[in-house]
Formats: C-alpha cells, structure tokens, sequence
C-alpha cells in the first residue's frame, strides 16, 4: 500500500525560514524570541491556507527550544495544545481550558494553547476567557488563529497582539510550486503552474492541493491544456482570439468562439467575467510601466501590447463598461447566454463605423472642391458661393450623421435597430430606467445588512418561527469579495431550513437595502481536520521509548490505543 501523503502536509512549514509570503509576520516572531518577549496573548488572523496555524506551531516549538540552552534531545510537542474552537465553543469547554492551564509544563517554560477558529466561541465562552486571557500564569501562552477577526469580541482584541497574514502574492506561490515540482521530479510548464496559481487565490494550501489534483490528472506531465481543462478555466490564448475579432469587427468568428466555450461547459458569467480582465490587460499593456503591475510573462505582454496598437484607451474602456453592465444585468435574466451574445454584438461593432462615414464625406468635399476649381474660368460668382452654401450644409450634414451614428452605438445592440420605433418615448423611459437603476444599485456594508438581518429575524420571532429566528441569530451575514451575501450554518439540515425561506429574505433585503443584485449564499462550515503534533498512538510510543514497561504494561491489560 503506498504511503502517499498529499502535498499541503508533506510541505507544511517547518520552521520560520520555509513559511512563504510573511515575512513581516515571521521577521516579528523571531525577534520577539531572541529578545526575550514572548507575549501572553497572541492572535493570527487572516484568510485561509497562508500559514496561520503553521507559524503558530512553530512558534510554540521554538519559545520552549529558547529555554533550555544546549538541548535538542527534548520533544515540547507534550507542551502543545490545538484546540478547535468550531466544535469546543461552549462554556464548560472554555473552564475546564482554564482549569487546565493552571498545571505548569513538566519540560521546557511554556504551555502553548492554539485555539482555532475563535470566532466560532459563543459569546459566553468568550465572556468566560477574558480573564484568563487577560492574567494568564506565567508558563502560558495563547495562540488564537481566526480568518473573522471582526467576529471577535473587542475585549479579547485588545488583551492580544495581533498579527495580519496577507494573501500570498500569485508570484511567490508559482516560485514555490515549481520548487516543489521540481522537488518531485514532474513536468510542468510556468503558464500551468500560473493557471494554479491564480486559481488558489492567494492561498498556498489550495495551490498545493489543487497540484496533487493536476498531477494525477496529468500523469506528472502538467501542462497548459490539461490544467485548463481540468480547472474549467479558459486560458489567455483563447481571449485572445476573440479579442481580435472583436477588435477587427468580425462577429461571426467571435459567436462561434463563444459557442464553443459554452459547449466545454464554462459559465457564461465566468466568461464576461474573464472578458473584462482581458481588455484590462490590453490596456494597462499599453503603459511602458506595465510589467510592474503584469503577472505574465514577456511573450504574453507582447501579445497583449500587439492587440493594444489596433485600438485606443477609449474604445477599451467602452468595451469594458459595457461588459460590466452585462455582468450587473446577469442575475436578472433568465437566457444568460442570450445576454451574452448581445453584450458580444455591442462591443464587436466596429467603433471605427463614425470614421468611415467622416472619411466617405471629407471625400465628396473634396470632389466638389476639385469640380468648382476646374470651373472656376467659367463659374460666376454666384456659383462658387451657392458651392459654398453646399459645402457648409454638406458639413453640417456630415456633422449630425456622426453624432447619429454615436448615439446609436452607445443606445442601441445590433440587433435592436430594426426596432428603434419602439422608443417613442425613450426620454421619460430612460429617466425611469435611470431611477430604477439608482435604486438597484444602492450600495451597503456590513453593519446596514446585519441591521436588515436582524430585523427579518426579528420578524419572524413576532410570527411565532423562533426557530428559524434563533438560526438567524446563531451567526452574522457578510459580505464576501464578489459581493455576495454569505451566511454560514452548522449542518444540512439548518442549510435546508434556511434554504425555505430563502426567497422571502432575499426580496427583504433588496427592499431593504434599496440594491435588486442582492445574492445570499448559505455555506455549511464543516470542521476540517486538525495535523496535531502528536496523537495518542505517538504519545504512547514516545513513552514507552522513555519507559518500556508500559509495552509490557499495555500487553497485560490488552490495551488498545
């Protein structure tokens, strides 16, 4: 049976110098150990899978290692405690934590306490640790990771010192795949180990999970292709095709590219989305700085300039504006891909149709022009000044077919003018259109959603539902980075309950919050698995290498640890 161990394990840093991307974090650690000034309290917070709980660990080694000059022999994994506070959050947990921390370490100076996720205590059970944590004895140290600081009580903000983990910049994360990969002797190309990168978000545990999915995918040969495929993410080759056409007007190719990508199951939202980032790129391309802000490399960035010298800054951020709209108007309509291929008409019409026009009647000018002055001998005067009259009326003309065409470009789809009739009335229209618009796009925080929230809950109580009203009541919404509501429950069954009165919280908080894009996201938060540094099967074989009477012991009694 193979020993095969997944590689957020295998390459979990092992002390300060391997932890990647926090340096500002790891740099303060050290010192505050070679000078002596450990604190009492200490929180780490910050997203997930940057290292948190890892430096937590480490530093729990080393302050006790720094006690005890010229030891190396002694295992401080005895004076490491992990509690998860997701599923020890009451308050009996919180006091017998407290009558344990009043036993002293048999070896080294310090009992070290990692509670995870502590955001997750009840509001008793932190009302319970102030305390403590605020008079710890002198052998304790607290170490509390959490990725909610803003869920966490005030009092226990300021009792610790705390400590901001960043999200690991794309760069670093790929500079540590490839050592890995290397490490492992795989196959990879650097667009692939890119593509990983960026989907990780900022987090080297999913980076590294998700490489030990494209390895066994792939067969130790990662390539660009396959962990496109494999992720559902479309690559930049394929923007880039259908930003040409679009920037050449070639509508037909640019649907057909899109119906493709439909066919290989990408969403349509995820595809605007990417759309968008696209011509971003061209634009900041265009800078001669833009290698300070690009993460590609330099074949992409000459892709990416070459596409930037066929359209101007302007046309650019049309395209990107309308696309945004799009995006805005998705949650809204029912054929998205019909969506789609409208926004794809709007921004593929060539925006260079104005100067065409303008290059057709300078033209005529400019005939004319030639006609009167082969005339002239033989004009009167009268002539050249009715020619005159009829340049400037051509001008004008000329003048208000461009601001038409403008107008159309920026009002109308193409597919929408055979039926301009049908706007009559666009003033008043458009003034509704724009009130409506007002109201949807309402923006709120944090504190005005959990003011609604409450509200509802509220509501409900009054209505005789306590029990939805007190699972309201168990967490607090948020707002995540898409701008989405999230709400976070403890099993299924909760999601299933909330999941029925989904629709009626929805409506409520659009009315509420004065904003018709409002999307709530009910998330289970599974406890995850805990590495601690050593189980009961590892105690036991560490003791008994101490003393080999309790083999002999465990065997008499028939143990089974």
């Amino acid at each position: 049976m193979s020993n095969f161990v997944v590689s957020s394990l295998k390459y979990r840093p092992k002390d300060f110098e391997s932890v990647v991307g926090q340096n500002h974090v790891t740099n303060t650690l050290k010192n505050s150990i070679s000078e002596n000034k450990i604190p009492s309290a200490i929180l780490f917070c910050g997203p997930r899978g940057v290292g948190k709980t890892s430096c937590a660990r480490i530093y729990a080694k080393e302050i006790n290692k720094s006690s005890i000059e010229n030891d190396e022999n002694h295992d401080y994994s005895f004076n490491i405690f992990e509690i998860d506070a997701a599923s020890n959050n009451k308050t009996d947990d919180i006091r017998d934590l407290i009558e344990k921390v009043r036993i002293p370490p048999q070896i080294g100076r310090y009992k070290v306490y990692i509670i995870d996720e502590v955001h997750m205590l009840s509001k008793q059970a932190e009302n319970a640790f102030l305390k403590t944590l605020e008079e710890p004895p002198a052998h304790i140290v607290f170490i509390l990771a959490t990725t909610e600081k803003n869920k966490i009580l005030p009092t226990i903000l300021s009792r610790c010192q705390i400590y901001d983990f960043n999200r690991i910049k794309e760069d670093e994360i790929c500079k540590a795949l490839i050592e890995i990969c290397k490490k492992e002797d795989f196959k990879f190309e650097e667009e692939a180990i890119s593509i990983i990168s960026r989907k990780s978000d900022g987090s080297l545990r999913d980076s590294l999970t998700i490489l030990d999915r494209v390895v066994s995918y792939t067969n130790k040969n990662i390539t660009t292709e396959k962990t496109s495929s494999l992720l559902n993410i479309l690559d930049n080759e394929s923007f880039l095709k259908i930003s040409e056409n679009i920037i050449n007007g070639d509508l037909i190719p640019v649907l057909t590219l899109f119906n493709e990508i439909c066919e290989k199951g990408f969403n349509e939202k995820d595809f605007l989305t990417g759309l968008a980032s696209h011509f971003r790129n061209i634009l900041i391309s265009k800078s001669s700085e833009s290698h300070i802000i690009f993460e590609f490399n330099k074949n992409m960035l000459d892709s990416f300039s070459n596409q930037g010298e066929m359209i101007s800054n302007s046309e650019i951020i049309e395209k990107i504006t309308a696309i945004e709209n799009s995006i805005f108007k998705y949650n809204q309509i029912e054929n998205k891909k019909l969506l789609v291929e409208i926004t794809l008409m709007k921004i593929c019409k060539n925006l260079n149709e104005s100067k065409v026009l303008v290059e057709k009647k300078k033209d005529k000018i400019k005939i004319a022009s030639k006609s009167s002055n082969l005339g002239k001998e033989t004009t009167v005067d009268n002539n050249i000044n009715n020619l005159d009259s009829d340049k400037k009326q051509e001008e004008s003309d000329l003048n208000n077919e461009i601001s038409t065409v403008k107008n159309e470009y920026k009002e109308t789809s193409a597919l929408s003018l055979s039926s301009l009739k049908l706007k009559k009335s666009a003033l008043s229209e458009k003034e509704k259109e724009k009130e409506k618009q007002e109201v949807l796009s309402n923006t709120f925080d944090n504190v005005s959603l959990n003011s609604a929230w409450k509200e509802y809950s509220s509501n409900l109580e009054k209505n005789g539902n306590n029990s939805l009203s007190s699972l309201m009541e168990m967490n607090e919404p948020y707002i995540n980075d898409n701008n989405n509501i999230n709400f976070k429950v403890p099993s299924k069954s909760n999601k299933k309950e909330i999941d029925f009165e989904k629709e009626k919280i929805i409506k409520y908080l659009k009315d509420k919050l004065k904003n018709g894009n409002i999307i709530l996201e009910i998330i289970i938060d599974k406890e995850t698995n805990k590495e601690y540094y050593a189980t009961p099967q590892e105690k036991f074989e560490k003791l008994s290498e101490i003393n080999p009477l309790l083999n002999q012991f465990k065997k008499d009694l028939k143990l089974d640890l």
